[in-house]
């Protein structure tokens, strides 16, 4: 599958199964401009921001994450880098796996996700998938929003 709309379709989908499977609540923006793909409210009642990514298993075990958006009109094509103030985490599907990994939004997310063994069989700073089946938060801060503050 090449077309980038359906691979979104399917990833957002794919992602809206696995929260509903976790006990969490997604619920989709009315609008498609903004800098997210979905609110979560969490099982905690916590509530997140995700931006959606579908990619592809590489032969070498491993998924690389474009972190950033594209798009092209009569200007030409443009890139936008997201910063950390857009969402809290990404959600990446990964389609040969069947499985939706949480990455945090922070200057240190990792580039590239390791699903198999590298043929080295090199640990240290190895970034395994296994460590992003779940939504962790990095702080035991839970951060609440009423209704007014979250933005659609």
């Amino acid at each position: 599958m090449h077309h980038t709309k359906a691979k979104a379709d399917i990833g957002l989908a794919k992602t809206i199964a696995d929260l509903v499977s976790k006990g969490h609540t997604p619920c989709v923006p009315l609008s498609e401009h903004q800098p997210y793909d979905l609110v979560v409210v969490l099982d905690s009642g916590e509530i997140l921001k995700l931006q959606v990514k579908y990619a592809s298993l590489k032969d070498n075990g491993v998924i690389d994450v474009k972190f950033r958006t594209s798009w092209a009109d009569k200007n030409g094509t443009h890139i936008k880098h997201y910063s950390g103030k857009d969402f809290d985490y990404y959600a990446i599907y990964c389609p040969q796996k069947e499985i939706v990994l949480y990455v945090p939004n922070s200057p240190n997310c990792p580039k590239a996700i390791r699903f198999d063994n590298t043929a080295n069989n090199q640990q240290q700073n190895v970034k395994w998938a296994s460590n992003y089946l779940e939504i962790k938060r990095e702080s035991s801060e839970t951060i609440r929003h009423t209704p007014e503050m979250v933005k659609t």
